[in-house]
């Protein structure tokens, strides 16, 4: 069905009804389809942002919790170290020592002072340490009990060479009583991000030189 424009007088004129109909507001199904797909996708990618960034910012954490108890360790152990001495100019104050291993007597800052026998290993990628105090302050000789529980210092230590000693010419020696400096090395690198590696070294002269 058709009907005349209004000021027109033939045929030529006629518009179908449908062209003439006004469409009404909204939106149709397809229209509808497509938004929410649109808005979905845009979902999904927020989510993937924010997920990604809470995962660097776990990551980062746990990289520096584990930068701080590394860089701890290390300056624990060589404080440790400098102390070394067995009230004794005549004993080493390094009993045992490897790359991985370290055992050394040190006083505590007691007065008079108790003798301290302690002890680092690397055990399962653990840098860990053991102490045993003496039982008298008037040594030598001491009675240095057997070494107490290991307590891990610092873990995801990747390296497997702790330690280097040097006698008093700067000869690499595995003679503990030619022991004059230790260099300490200690790399660490999370599970997540094993190809992302820390590294803190320090080198220890002995407090009192011995004769070998």
């Amino acid at each position: 069905m058709t009907r005349l424009l209004p000021g027109t007088r033939g045929p030529a004129f006629v518009l179908p009804r449908r062209a003439m109909t006004r469409r009404d507001g909204g939106f149709t199904i397809v229209e509808m389809l497509i938004g929410m797909i649109f808005i979905g996708l845009l979902f999904a990618l927020f989510a993937t942002v924010v997920a990604s960034a809470l995962r660097h910012g776990d990551e980062v954490e746990k990289e520096t919790t584990l930068q701080v108890e590394a860089r701890a360790a290390v300056d624990g152990l060589a404080a440790e170290l400098r102390q070394a001495y067995t009230g004794d100019e005549a004993t080493a104050p390094i009993e045992a020592l490897s790359g991985n291993t370290l055992t050394f007597l040190s006083p505590d800052r007691q007065e008079p002072f108790h003798l301290r026998r302690i002890s680092y290993r690397l055990q399962s990628g653990q840098l860990q340490r053991a102490l045993a105090t003496s039982t008298d302050t008037d040594g030598p000789p001491w009675n240095i009990p057997a070494l107490g529980p290991w307590h891990t210092q610092v873990s995801s230590v990747v390296n497997t060479t702790l330690f280097v000693f040097y006698d008093e010419n700067g000869a690499v020696t595995a003679n503990p009583a030619a022991v004059r400096t230790v260099d300490i090395v200690v790399t660490v690198a999370t599970d997540t991000s094993p190809d992302r590696r820390y590294t803190y070294r320090t080198s220890v002269s002995l407090r009192t030189p011995l004769e070998s």
